[in-house]
């Protein structure tokens, strides 16, 4: 036996000692493990003792033999590794997702800690890419450990959990970020770099919404995969309800399906998903619908159709509320008129949602709706500034008037005294 191990043993059994022969709970087959790798002080060994001790494994309870086997009791080297009692010590890739679904596969004992915790992770993940990859023995792609960590596994809520809604995108960049990995599987290593000037990077990171969507919203997280054409719809979708049902309806529906397109990806990208605007339809260069539509073809007539009559919505809509604000400002009555305005708003959203189907008539349809409010809208704040115009005039009047008076009075009154100035003494 090496001097390493014989100082670590030695570390062992003194504390065992001081711990007494029947500690509650059956500490001692937890520490006994960490007791001993700790004392070796051993780059290879030592940190995973010191990373399971705040394991939610450890807190629930489990103890390293619960993975590894042996008997964490022994004093002596061989007896603690015995492998007749089931010692196995660092497991491989590919032995990794058997472990975890030992106990994350089996309902009754998942019961037991958390009855509401999925016990499909294991046969989910054989369906993903990465399950499909490691069965073939192709060990550089992730598994359980890859994500959560080995020994120092935090909840998923936890926010320092590297699997945690803030940290999950830096986590699987770890991997795809790498370009020597990547290049392997002719996959892009620069998604990461692209999702961080994504509207949905801005919104959870900028604005702290952490519904907005991340890697696994998508690609899911251990049944993962990339979307396939016809499902990437149903994928975003699930959050963009209104525009993906749109979209179906849409004669570009079949149109892209033939064409073997996506359908959301084509125009709004996937990774790099930025917020769209009407300029989106229109002819410069961040039009879409010029990559396909050649200029005044019916579709490209159509798509200026949709843009002219949404931005002039938009800009109507503007304008009235600017208006209302600057009156309301000035202390007029205009709390109606700015409640009605709201209804243009969602005239808006939905001639924004409308062009998802890709009917101009449609589009401009509900932007003439919307138009019309907003008119409304403008014309009462007019009134209403006109109004605030004619009270200042007529306040400007009664001030000139009242000021008139007091002059004329004051006018009079010395008049007065000089003609009757005060009598002294002598006139008596």
């Amino acid at each position: 036996m090496s001097t390493r191990w014989r100082i670590a043993l030695l570390v062992l059994a003194v504390a065992a000692a001081s711990r007494g022969a029947n500690p509650p709970g059956g500490r001692v087959a937890t520490s006994g493990c960490v007791d001993c790798h700790l004392g070796m002080d051993d780059d290879t060994v030592s940190p995973p003792a010191r990373a399971f001790a705040h394991d939610v494994h450890a807190q629930a309870g489990f103890t390293c033999a619960s993975c590894h086997g042996g008997d964490p009791a022994a004093t002596d080297q061989e007896k603690a590794h015995d492998a007749r009692l089931g010692f196995h010590g660092k497991f491989l890739p590919r032995e990794v997702p058997a472990l975890c679904g030992k106990c994350h596969a089996d309902a009754a004992l998942m019961k037991r800690f958390n009855p509401s915790l999925r016990v499909d992770q294991t046969s989910e993940y054989k369906t993903s890419q990465h399950g499909k990859k490691l069965a073939q023995g192709d060990t550089l792609v992730a598994q359980c450990a890859s994500c959560h960590g080995a020994h120092g596994i935090l909840p998923v809520k936890d926010s320092l959990s590297p699997v945690s809604p803030s940290k999950v995108a830096q986590t699987c960049n770890r991997c795809h970020g790498d370009p020597t990995r990547m290049a392997r599987y002719h996959v892009a290593s620069d998604v990461y770099a692209l999702y961080t000037r994504s509207v949905h990077y801005k919104v959870r990171v900028e604005k702290g919404d952490t519904s907005a969507p991340t890697c696994n919203t998508c690609h899911g997280n251990h049944g993962a995969t990339p979307p396939e054409v016809g499902s990437v719809a149903n994928v975003c979708g699930t959050c963009h309800a209104a525009f993906a049902d749109r979209f179906k309806a849409s004669p570009h529906w079949e149109a892209f399906r033939e064409m073997g397109l996506p359908g959301c990806v084509t125009c709004h990208s996937n990774h790099e998903i930025v917020k769209p605007s009407e300029a989106f339809l229109g002819p410069g260069p961040e039009g879409k619908c010029a990559s396909c539509h050649e200029p005044g073809s019916k579709g490209a007539l159509g798509a200026i159709a949709m843009h002219d009559a949404i931005e002039t919505l938009a800009n109507e809509t503007q304008t009235a509320r600017a208006l209302l604000k600057k009156a309301s400002e000035a202390g007029m009555e205009v709390s109606r008129e700015q409640f009605d305005l709201s209804k243009a708003d969602e005239a808006l959203t939905k001639s924004r949602a409308d062009v998802h189907g890709f009917q101009p008539a449609a589009v401009e349809r509900d932007a003439a709706e919307g138009s019309k409010i907003a008119r409304t809208a403008r014309a009462a704040g007019l009134k209403a500034l006109k109004g605030r115009d004619y009270r200042r005039r007529g306040l400007f009047l009664s001030l000139f008037l009242i000021l008139g008076s007091i002059g004329a009075l004051i006018f009079k009154i010395r008049q007065v005294d000089r003609e009757n100035p005060p009598r002294t003494p002598e006139d008596h």
